[in-house]
């Protein structure tokens, strides 16, 4: 059985992403801040999952993270899925802000990253999964710094990807859009219209594509250092 392992678990849409996950033939790992909300949360909703709580910006977190992990066997599949937002205009947004945005966004994935490897390297088999933005190719007004750390994560991948590409491991990069779970929930109509009149489908897309957009990756041994669009038409390479 691949053990996959998902950060950030305890969002929205990564929810929404552990439910169809667990349902899968693998053992699904979750690990956030908030370990003990995210156990009830599991249980409550019958999502079949083992938690961990860890601060991913904190190396002695990671590595405790992946010892626990060892006790199942290790890490196959690992998703990149921790994250937060920002709002600010560049011109007020502070060396500090960037600094704390890019450790969640960026350090957490890379200190993940590389004790995944070593695990991988030895079972000659591994996939790296990180989640970026359809805003790192499509930027609104006061999203720099999240752009910022995304593009950073997507181009890590690539490096990652050419690293270990003949050791039966890939690295690749999934950015969706606008998803109808977590946050978007909380965001008022007018809004939601404003947004949704800006994908050319003209609807939301379903956590259900994300997993969709997982499976392939973890099931293809031949698609590496790539970056899969998931924005109905939002953003077009």
């Amino acid at each position: 059985m691949k053990n996959i392992l998902l950060t950030g678990g305890g969002g929205g849409i990564a929810k929404a992403i552990a439910a169809l996950l667990a349902a899968e033939p693998l053992r699904l790992l979750l690990t956030t801040r908030a370990g003990d909300a995210l156990k009830s949360f599991c249980q409550e909703n019958d999502i079949r999952a083992e938690v961990f709580g860890a601060d991913l910006t904190r190396q002695d977190d990671v590595e405790a993270l992946f010892d626990w992990a060892k006790t199942f066997g290790g890490v196959d599949v690992l998703i990149n899925n921790a994250g937060v937002s920002h709002a600010a205009a560049s011109w007020k947004l502070t060396a500090d802000e960037m600094h704390r945005l890019m450790e969640v966004n960026f350090y957490s994935a890379v200190r993940c990253t590389q004790l995944a490897l070593q695990g991988m390297r030895e079972k000659g088999y591994g996939r790296i999964i990180s989640v970026s933005s359809v805003v790192a190719h499509k930027p609104a007004f006061g999203t720099s710094a999240y752009t910022a750390s995304k593009s950073a994560l997507e181009g890590y991948m690539r490096g990652v990807a050419l690293d270990v590409s003949t050791k039966g491991i890939t690295a690749n990069t999934i950015a969706y859009g606008y998803m109808n779970a977590g946050m978007l929930n909380d965001v008022p109509q007018p809004i939601l219209d404003d947004i949704r009149n800006s994908i050319p489908q003209d609807h939301f897309g379903r956590p259900e594509q994300i997993v969709d957009a997982i499976r392939y990756l973890i099931e293809s041994e031949y698609t590496t250092g790539q970056t899969l669009h998931i924005n109905g038409g939002q953003w077009m390479p």
